[in-house]
């Protein structure tokens, strides 16, 4: 916009140049009729106007295309193209590339049980406790199955028979005489068993009042 408006006004003294050509061209022609002279000398100044106006167009265009041809000639001189290989990755960015693409969330999620986090693990702390303590409990089947790794883990933790498994036991079980009873018995019966210390099997008849599915959660 710039470089048009400093054509405009180079083309400015070129006005009155062209101005007195025309009246040259026209001083050959019948001015014996006034209306008629008026009327030339509108159509001439208006003729000068349109000339001028392009004039100023054309030589605003060419500025404007000859400073965008010498920006673009001196950023070629400026900076030189270089042609450089592209670089392979690094030993570390194929790590965290081959990590990504193992450690995907794949079955990671868990059952809320409807629940908030506080009350599902209440929920889940009571039907462990229940479990160890009479062998076999009946509940939903989305329910057993919840609790089954955490069941598994408390015998494991009784197998194993330190004592940070024993506070962890007594951190997740209601009933303190029975972790003293797990820690005794879980060894002698699960010494040579490597896991997979319950199995769940659905019941026959759905659980009257909301038809919800049912399964009876046991130990092995």
């Amino acid at each position: 916009v710039a470089v048009s408006w400093c054509g405009v006004l180079l083309a400015l003294p070129y006005r009155p140049l062209l101005l007195l050509t025309m009246e040259t061209a026209y001083s050959y022609l019948d001015r014996s009729e006034v209306h008629n002279e008026r009327r030339w000398t509108v159509k001439s100044s208006r003729i000068t106007t349109i000339l001028s106006v392009a004039v100023a167009c054309v030589l605003g265009l060419a500025a404007l295309s000859f400073g965008l041809q010498s920006n673009e000639l001196g950023m070629r001189i400026m900076v030189p193209t270089v042609n450089v290989a592209p670089a392979a990755p690094s030993v570390m960015t194929r790590t965290i590339e081959s990590d990504t693409a193992v450690n995907m969330r794949h079955q990671s999620g868990f059952k809320r049980l409807g629940r908030p986090q506080d009350q599902r693990k209440a929920l889940i702390r009571g039907l462990v406790t229940e479990v160890l303590r009479h062998g076999r409990i009946t509940t939903t089947t989305t329910r057993a199955k919840a609790i089954r790794r955490y069941v598994d883990k408390m015998i494991t933790l009784a197998k194993r028979g330190d004592l940070h498994a024993r506070r962890q036991a007594y951190a997740f079980i209601y009933d303190k005489e029975l972790v003293k009873n797990l820690f005794i018995e879980a060894p002698k019966r699960y010494g040579d068993r490597p896991g997979g210390y319950t199995r769940v099997k659905k019941e026959l008849l759905p659980r009257r009042g909301d038809n919800a599915e049912l399964s009876y959660i046991e130990l092995v």
